[in-house]
């Protein structure tokens, strides 16, 4: 009876010197786990100037590795860095196990991109090799406008017969048109003959500095919480800054789209920080002008500081050109 008494107790010492070693081992094995990279964009299709994000996670173990952090250049091809995010660092019962930077990136180049991959260094704490983990490369397409892809085909009409109808009327209803404006064009003569000649246009005796400083300190004035005159503000504040560049560039401006004036603006090397805010200011003045779009008023303050300091840009520069010909008419 008792040596079946000390098998037993044999045979549970043994268990458990095998589940001892089986969690020793397993613990061991967690302990080597390989470093994980992650990397995601929040978008793949921008309007020019618009803003994407780069969000980068590491996960490892301190204990058993050093990372040497990824490096992302200010510019690089087709895309710039507008900010970037703090690194942060994960802990797990006091240790470190991942590290996660978001970067802020925009572009200015219409077309389709690849957003290039980046190198994180592994430097094992142990013996080992360095060895090098990259981030994965995103196609990120920058264009104008977005296309519309919700449109349905719609099916082939039935071919109409076409009713053939007198030219006559046309004949007597241009005749009708063309002796209305001659007898327009004669009263317009006679008038001119009769009222003495205005100068219509009065060159303004300000430099386009000034002239656009002193519009933008009477828009600051206006009262922000008439949705009617916050709409007007933010419409004269795109008037201003393409008749500021009009004036200050000897060109004609007035007609410029928005992409057309930021991509001026990027070629004359205007930094990224100011490049950004002045597209954020024209796209909202857009939208105000043909989507009736009704922005608080903290926007409309942040808008006029962006023209101001736009205009400001221009007069700490020092850039020379040709005056164009009849620049003194713009």
């Amino acid at each position: 009876m008792k040596s079946i008494q000390m098998i037993r107790m044999t045979e549970r010492i043994r268990w458990k010197f095998y589940i001892t070693g089986m969690l020793t081992s397993f613990s061991f094995l967690l302990s080597y786990t390989q470093p994980t990279l992650k990397s995601s964009v929040n978008r793949q299709q921008i309007l020019i100037g618009e803003q994407f994000t780069l969000k980068v996670e590491a996960s490892f173990s301190a204990e058993n590795y050093r990372l040497k952090w990824l490096t992302v250049p200010d510019s690089m091809q087709h895309f710039e860095v507008v900010t970037r995010g703090k690194v942060d660092s994960v802990y797990s019962n006091s240790q470190l196990t991942g590290i996660t930077q978001i970067f802020t990136l925009t572009s200015f180049d219409s077309g389709k991109w690849t957003l290039p991959s980046f190198k994180i260094g592994i430097q094992p704490a142990s013996i080992g090799k360095p060895y090098d983990y990259f981030t994965d490369s995103f196609p990120v397409t920058v264009s104008f406008s977005v296309s519309d892809t919700s449109s349905q085909l719609r099916d082939i009409k039935p071919i109409r017969e076409v009713e053939v109808k007198s030219k006559l009327w046309y004949w007597i209803a241009g005749g009708i048109l063309l002796l209305a404006l001659l007898v327009f064009l004669i009263w317009r003569n006679r008038r001119k003959k009769i009222t003495p000649s205005v100068p219509l246009v009065r060159k303004s005796m300000l430099s386009p500095y000034d002239e656009a400083m002193d519009e933008l300190k009477k828009l600051q004035q206006q009262n922000f919480s008439d949705p009617l005159i916050m709409r007007h503000v933010h419409t004269r504040i795109g008037e201003i800054i393409r008749q500021f560049l009009t004036r200050q560039e000897n060109d004609n401006y007035l007609n410029k789209t928005t992409g057309d004036v930021l991509i001026f603006l990027k070629q004359i090397n205007v930094s990224t920080e100011l490049l950004t805010a002045t597209a954020a200011t024209l796209r909202l003045g857009d939208a105000v002008k043909f989507a009736k779009y009704a922005p608080p008023p903290g926007e409309t303050e942040g808008s006029i500081a962006a023209a101001t300091s736009l205009v400001s840009y221009f007069k700490q520069q020092v850039r020379s050109k040709p005056a164009a010909p009849n620049a003194d008419k713009l």
